[in-house]
Formats: C-alpha cells, structure tokens, sequence
C-alpha cells in the first residue's frame, strides 16, 4: 500500500468536503443544498470518490496541510484527528453551521447528525 494510498484510506467519508461553505467570523456555514454533482444526498457519500479529482474541478485533495491549518474542516474529519494526534492541528477552532438540506435522520430540528455521530446546530441566527 502507498503512502497515498494510506492517506487517502484515513477519510471517514462524512461527506461535508463535497458541499459549498463559507468561513464567517468564527463559524463555518455549510450549505447542505448545494453540493457537488457526485455527491449522492441519499448516502452522503462521493458517488466517484477514486476518481473524484479527475472528475470534477469542485473537488480538493486534503493535504497534510489542510489537515494540519484548515479551519473549514470539522474536528470529526478523520485528517484533522491525524493532524491532532500528532500534535500538528494549527486551525483555528470555529463552530459549524448548517443552512437547509438534511444530514440524517433526527427528531430534533435544531440539530444535525454527522456519520461519525457527533452533533451540530443546523440553525443560523442572524
């Protein structure tokens, strides 16, 4: 196995690198109703996950880098628990927000949860 190999084998597969967010202030806003081309709602997973970088222009490899400085990724992102683990996670902390779409199944509507189990607000307070 190759060190990409590995490194791409370290994704949980949550989904959330396949939808538009922006960074404001000191959150990061994920819009749940737009999403790449490739990401099946249903699943919330890449439907060309192996091919994805060849196949659209939308999607970005996670680096080391990323893993270690991006504050738009999640702290349940299997890359930024590597990059924790190590000691080596340098991002800023920021709290993330949903806005429309669905996530899962939840009888609560002020909540979200993600695959990996851990729950974040889905409200935007202006």
């Amino acid at each position: 196995m190759s060190f990409s190999t590995d490194w791409e084998a370290k994704c949980n597969r949550c989904g959330l690198c396949c939808h538009e967010k922006v960074i404001v202030e000191k959150e990061v806003l994920f819009d749940l109703d737009s999403y790449c081309e490739y990401y099946d709602p249903k699943t919330h997973h890449c439907t060309i996950y192996l091919e994805r970088l060849d196949k659209s222009n939308r999607c970005k490899r996670v680096t080391w880098a990323k893993a270690m400085f991006a504050s738009y990724l999640p702290d349940e992102c299997a890359y930024v628990q590597w990059a924790r683990s190590l000691h080596l996670r340098f991002a800023i902390r920021r709290r993330i927000r949903f806005i429309g779409g669905n996530r899962g199944d939840t009888s609560d509507e002020d909540s979200i949860s993600l695959s990996c189990g851990t729950q974040f607000s889905n409200t935007v307070t202006p």
